[in-house]
């Protein structure tokens, strides 16, 4: 099974995150940039913050992505105060037609998560990628 764990270039509060949850899965994590076009991907997982203004470069990412190379996505971010960039992202899969997974996973950032990441965070990233690679092994 091929999975794939992305950050943004912006999310640096997610990056230990993604990490954790690639270390998991006995891989990498990696900037979209070093995203491995053309590759048949089983489960793709993009980690992002919910930063202030839109992501250029996440949106226009996932609105390249194809159902034929990528078979599943999961969703991780980190927001502030709303989680209004999760909701957009997950509309942009859906009119790209894209196979994205029913649950996705979320945290609130504190004053304290800024500094450090909490272990809660990590552990919750990764049993929810442990469910994800699971479900795909288990039921596609």
């Amino acid at each position: 099974m091929k999975v794939v764990v992305l950050y943004t270039n912006k999310s640096k509060h997610v990056r230990p995150v993604a990490e954790s949850m690639a270390r998991w899965v006995k891989t990498y994590a990696r900037s979209i940039d070093d995203f491995p076009k053309g590759e048949t991907i089983d489960l793709l997982v993009i980690t992002f913050d919910d930063t202030f203004g839109k992501d250029k470069e996440l949106y226009d990412f996932i609105a390249n992505l194809h159902r034929d190379t990528v078979k599943n996505i999961a969703l991780v971010n980190a927001f502030y105060i709303k989680n209004k960039k999760m909701d957009s992202i997950i509309t942009l899969c859906h009119k790209a037609d894209l196979p994205l997974m029913r649950e996705q996973y979320s945290w609130k950032l504190t004053f304290n998560q800024l500094r450090h990441c909490n272990q809660c965070i990590i552990d919750g990233a990764r049993l929810y990628i442990e469910d994800m690679v699971n479900i795909i092994r288990n039921y596609y």
